[in-house]
């Protein structure tokens, strides 16, 4: 004769379903949609962790996981932004007054400080959640480009500023390229140089780009493959 089931058992296999479900639904977060399916590495020709990364993962790894994830970006994304910023020095400070482990600029902390209660910016972990903030912010301000197209430009914007990358865009969409595409606003970028100031008359009624010129390209476009170059290598090695 088959038993009943067990009161106390039904109600615990409910509440996994139900737990299992609410799973499913609400991890679509940001990371997911932003992220892309980066290039599979070989196993035998996967780099080991180098000393650096190691030691700032043994130290800050959880911090950074839990940041990362609250605010719905790919650890491993904001672990490449952070070695190409810093080289993991908390005290990292740039000529140009770019602070610690994100190497925030002091009016970008400011003001996003003031938005989320931040009290000391200077914190590696405030400065941390800062970092991650600002990745967040870039990759949702290009809202029609996908995939690895999205991450790439908001990379971009991290290093030279949105409206730099938006004037690229213009000058894209004025050539006729994709203004979503991170392969034409490369090519794009260049051409905010001063040099090509007869083609700015044609774009902007100001004759010149809205962030003005843009002598240092080549820094914005090594600093995107520096930093999709670590992403991949940490995407293989870093295992969800």
């Amino acid at each position: 004769m088959n038993r009943p089931l067990n009161r106390g058992l039904i109600i615990r296999l409910v509440a996994v379903v139900f737990v299992g479900i609410a799973i499913l639904v609400t991890s679509e977060s940001d990371a997911a949609r932003y992220s892309y399916s980066s290039s599979v590495i070989p196993e035998n020709s996967i780099p080991k962790l180098d000393r650096q990364t190691y030691i700032f993962l043994t130290e800050y790894g959880k911090g950074l996981r839990n940041v990362s994830n609250t605010y719905g970006v790919d650890w491993r994304l904001v672990l490449a932004v952070l070695r190409q910023e810093s080289a993991f020095d908390p005290g990292a400070v740039s000529y140009r007054g770019a602070e610690g482990f994100m190497q925030i600029m002091p009016s970008t902390g400011l003001q996003l400080a003031s938005l989320h209660n931040i009290d000391d910016i200077s914190d590696p972990y405030m400065n941390l959640r800062l970092g991650v903030i600002h990745l967040r912010d870039m990759i949702r301000d290009f809202p029609e480009a996908e995939g690895k197209n999205r991450v790439e430009l908001a990379v971009a914007a991290y290093n030279c500023g949105y409206t730099r990358v938006e004037d690229a865009q213009t000058v894209a969409q004025f050539l006729g390229d994709k203004p979503n595409s991170w392969v034409a606003v490369k090519s794009a970028l260049p051409l905010l140089s001063a040099r090509y100031a007869p083609l700015h008359r044609h774009i902007w009624s100001a004759g010149k780009p809205t962030s003005g010129y843009f002598g240092e390209y080549d820094q914005t476009l090594s600093y995107v493959e520096n930093v999709m170059h670590y992403y991949n290598i940490y995407g293989n090695v870093l295992q969800r």
